[in-house]
């Protein structure tokens, strides 16, 4: 019986499962899910981060969020982030998978390698460089737009800036969702997009209504991922555009609030209300993004 029992745990059995995520999931109780229900208590506090204990004052870190214009300003560039921004990300990264997946494509390798190696560059270097391109009278793209007789932006302006993080990260970050996608893709058999040509399907019609849909959850799997870093965007706008009110996002004027010791603002209280509000506005948006998904089992 024990060498039955060994055996069954060594294949896969309940036993291994719990003993395979046990620690991992112990690590994501400690770390993620603790802390994330010890801020509530805090957000409910007058404190500065310092002091051995804040004030109590229930609700009114909440209440003076929905009073604050700044906050609102944040939060619909963090929303212009994740919308304007997850389209672009998905629409090139869903080109760039289904061009390398397909067989006509070559030196598939290569172009998989030009376009997935911005993702290792971190997020400080990406805002080094593009804030050097963006530079209004020396950066690379003005001056290729002047030899084209055309007049350049500052493209770090309220006016431009949060179109011009967005091609950063879509620069920066495309590949890996490229990636995911391109495994989907390679998961769904050939005999089937054949079958589809076959029946005289053209590439778009074959995109949609065979590749997609069977893409279902690794699509929703990219596009939670997107979700939850977007709606956490800061390093980008922290190095692109760090004195720019107009532009900042939710995380970035969390910090601001928080840790701000150039203003001597240290509304760590009130800073915590806000991290509550982003991470239940994610738990709502990863949630209702799974249910606009088609919840059709699809088996190939």
């Amino acid at each position: 019986m024990r060498v039955k029992g060994l055996k069954t745990f060594a294949l896969g059995g309940h036993s291994m499962i719990v003993a395979t995520l046990a620690p991992a999931l112990l690590l994501f109780g400690l770390f993620v899910v603790w802390p994330a229900l010890a801020a509530f208590p805090v957000s409910m506090d007058s404190w500065t981060g310092y002091a051995p204990h804040g004030e109590f004052v229930g609700l009114e870190n909440y209440r003076q969020l929905i009073d604050d214009g700044t906050f609102w300003r944040a939060l619909r560039n963090t929303l212009y982030y994740v919308i304007v921004g997850g389209l672009v990300h998905f629409f090139f990264a869903f080109l760039f998978a289904w061009a390398l997946h397909h067989p006509g494509f070559r030196a598939k390798k290569l172009y998989q390698t030009l376009i997935f190696f911005p993702t290792f560059i971190s997020v400080a270097g990406v805002g080094v460089l593009w804030a050097l391109l963006y530079e209004p009278h020396s950066g690379l793209i003005n001056r290729v737009l002047g030899a084209m007789g055309l007049d350049g932006p500052i493209w770090l302006s309220p006016e431009w800036g949060m179109d011009a993080i967005i091609v950063a990260s879509v620069w920066a970050g495309v590949g890996g969702h490229m990636i995911i996608l391109l495994a989907g893709l390679r998961r769904i058999p050939t005999q089937l997009l054949q079958a589809a040509r076959l029946d005289g399907a053209d590439e778009l019609r074959l995109f949609w209504y065979v590749t997609l849909p069977l893409m279902r959850e690794v699509t929703y799997a990219a596009m939670a991922l997107w979700m939850v870093g977007a709606m956490q965007v800061f390093g980008l706008i922290q190095v692109l555009v760090p004195y720019t009110p107009e532009l900042q996002s939710v995380s970035t004027y969390h910090y601001a609030i928080s840790f701000n010791a150039r203003d001597n603002v240290y509304m760590m209280g009130r800073g915590t209300a806000m991290a509550v509000v982003l991470l239940l506005m994610i738990l709502v948006l990863v949630g209702v993004s799974r249910l606009l998904l088609p919840r059709r089992t699809l088996e190939y």
